[in-house]
């Protein structure tokens, strides 16, 4: 009876070893980028989606502050156009956080930056100007 437990006992080690051995290979399968591992396409992918979200985030930054620069924006615009831009790239870190950008992600962040380069544009022709009514910024 001691024996068959001791058997029996040892079986189900030896077991849930090979299991243990398996899973750690199964899960080192695609250490030669054959699919969504680290230089995989998904994650090349993912970079191009990052790398042109940033620069596109960028350019924007560069509009709204030359934007402040040149006066076509008012103090109130130029915090709700950055307070856009902050969103968009918290939306952003929210989607990179599982390691990287889907297709599907990645439409959500181009259409929250096009609506916010329409946002851009709008204020910065709306005829409201920051030293309208003061031309002298020092007492504004």
């Amino acid at each position: 009876m001691k024996s068959n437990l001791i058997k029996h006992t040892l079986g189900i080690l030896a077991m849930s070893t090979l299991g243990l051995a398996a899973t750690g290979a199964q899960a080192d399968w695609d250490r030669d980028n054959h699919g969504y591992g680290y230089g995989g396409h998904a994650y090349k992918q993912s970079r191009l989606f990052s790398q042109q979200i940033n620069e596109r985030q960028d350019r924007q930054m560069d509009r709204i502050q030359a934007g402040m620069r040149a006066g076509s924006l008012t103090r109130p615009e130029f915090i709700n156009l950055m307070r856009e831009q902050h969103e968009i790239r918290a939306m952003e870190q929210y989607f990179g956080a599982d390691g990287f950008i889907d297709a599907r992600e990645f439409q959500r962040l181009d259409r929250a930056l096009d609506v916010a380069s329409q946002n851009i544009r709008a204020e910065k022709h709306d005829r409201e100007a920051r030293y309208a009514y003061n031309p002298d910024p020092r007492f504004d």
